[in-house]
C-alpha cells in the first residue's frame, strides 16, 4: 500500500465515527417527526370540521361589523385542528390588533405557505441523508474487515461486518420513514393553505351568496339567507376599538391635462411636452378615433391579415357558383 493509499485508508476511518453518530442523531430526528405527525393527524381527524371552519369564520366577521371585536378573536381562536392553521390565525389578529394593514392577511398567508415549505425539508433531507449515511457506514468497516479476514482476526472481521449491516439497516429506516412523513404532511399541508385561502375569502371578500347554494320550496321561492348568530364576549372598549375601514381611492384622470398656467406649447417648467387640449378636450367630449387619425393607420406589414384575402374568392366566368355558397353542384 503506497502513501496516497495509506492517506484515503485512515481519512475513511476518521469518518466512520462522524456517520455513526450522524446516524444515531438522524434517527432520533425522524422519530420526533413521527410523533408530531401523528399528533397533527389526531388533531385533524377530531377536531377538523369544513362546516364548523365556516360557521365560526362567519360570526367572526359579523362580530367585526358589529363592532365586538374581541368576539370576532375568540371565534377565530377556536379554529386550533391544526399547527399551521393556530400559527397563522394567531398572527393574523395580531395584526387585527395593532398593525392593521390591509394587505398583511394576503402576506401572512404567502409567509405560511413558505412556512410548510420549511417543515416539509425537514423530513426531504433525511430522505436522502438516510440512505447515504447508511452507505457510508456500510462501506467504512469493510476495509478493516476484509483487512482481518485477510491476516486471520476473525474477531475484527466479525465486529466491524456487525457494524456495518447495522448501520445499514438503520440507514435505510431513516429514509424509509422520512418518506412516509413526507408524503402525508404534503397533503395536509396543501389542505391546511386550502382552508386558510377560504377562511380569508370568508372573513374579507365578499359576502354574497350564490343562488346555487340555495333551495327553492314548492312555489318557486329561494330560500331567505341564513342569520348568522353568535355569543358576545365582555369587550373592552379601552383597549378594543373597531377595525377601520381604508378610505377610498381618489379617481384620477388617466390622460394628463395641460393647466391654465402651462405654456403655449404644453410645457411647464421642466415637465414634459404634453399634447395641446383642443375644443372638444374643453368642452368635456374626447374627439372621434375615425380611420383618418395617425393612430389607425397601420402599416402592411403590420397588419396579420393582409395577406389573408377575402373571404370568397370571385368565382370564375360560368361557373355556376357564387361566392359563399360553396362547390358547384355535379352536373349543373
Amino acid at each position: 500500500m503506497n502513501e496516497l493509499q495509506r492517506i484515503i485508508y485512515d481519512a475513511s476511518r476518521i469518518l466512520l465515527w462522524p456517520v455513526l453518530v450522524a446516524t444515531v442523531v438522524c434517527f432520533v430526528w425522524v422519530l420526533i417527526e413521527l410523533g408530531f405527525l401523528l399528533y397533527e393527524l389526531w388533531l385533524r381527524f377530531r377536531y377538523r370540521d369544513l362546516d364548523s371552519l365556516e360557521a365560526r369564520t362567519l360570526k367572526a366577521r359579523k362580530a367585526f361589523e358589529d363592532g365586538k371585536p374581541r368576539t370576532a378573536y375568540r371565534y377565530l381562536q377556536e379554529n386550533n385542528y391544526s399547527i399551521v392553521v393556530s400559527r397563522f390565525l394567531f398572527d393574523l389578529i395580531r395584526n387585527y390588533q395593532t398593525e392593521r394593514l390591509a394587505a398583511k392577511p394576503l402576506k401572512l398567508l404567502q409567509e405560511y405557505e413558505f412556512y410548510t415549505l420549511k417543515r416539509l425539508e425537514r423530513t426531504r433531507i433525511l430522505v436522502r441523508v438516510g440512505p447515504m449515511l447508511g452507505l457510508m457506514g456500510t462501506l467504512i468497516p469493510l476495509s478493516p474487515a476484509l483487512i482481518g479476514l485477510a491476516t486471520g482476526h476473525t474477531t475484527d472481521l466479525l465486529f466491524n461486518i456487525t457494524t456495518a449491516f447495522s448501520v445499514t439497516v438503520i440507514g435505510l429506516l431513516i429514509g424509509g420513514l422520512a418518506f412516509v412523513i413526507s408524503i402525508v404532511r404534503d397533503r395536509m399541508y396543501a389542505q391546511d393553505v386550502s382552508d386558510m385561502e377560504y377562511l380569508l375569502e370568508l372573513l374579507e371578500g365578499g359576502d354574497g351568496r350564490l343562488h346555487s347554494g340555495r333551495r327553492r320550496d314548492k312555489k318557486g321561492v329561494w330560500d331567505a339567507e341564513p342569520k348568522v348568530e353568535y355569543d358576545v364576549a365582555d369587550e373592552e372598549f379601552e383597549k378594543t376599538q373597531a377595525i377601520p375601514t381604508l378610505t377610498e381611492t381618489p379617481s384620477e384622470p388617466l390622460i394628463p391635462v395641460v393647466s391654465a398656467d402651462d405654456g403655449v406649447d404644453g410645457h411647464s417648467g421642466d415637465s414634459p411636452a404634453i399634447a395641446p387640449v383642443t375644443a372638444a378636450d374643453q368642452a368635456g367630449a374626447a374627439p372621434p378615433l375615425t380611420f383618418d387619425d395617425p393612430a389607425m393607420d397601420w402599416k402592411h406589414d403590420e397588419d396579420p391579415f393582409a395577406d389573408l384575402g377575402p373571404v370568397d374568392a370571385e368565382p370564375a366566368t360560368g361557373s355556376g357558383s357564387t361566392p359563399g355558397a360553396g362547390d358547384p353542384t355535379p352536373g349543373s
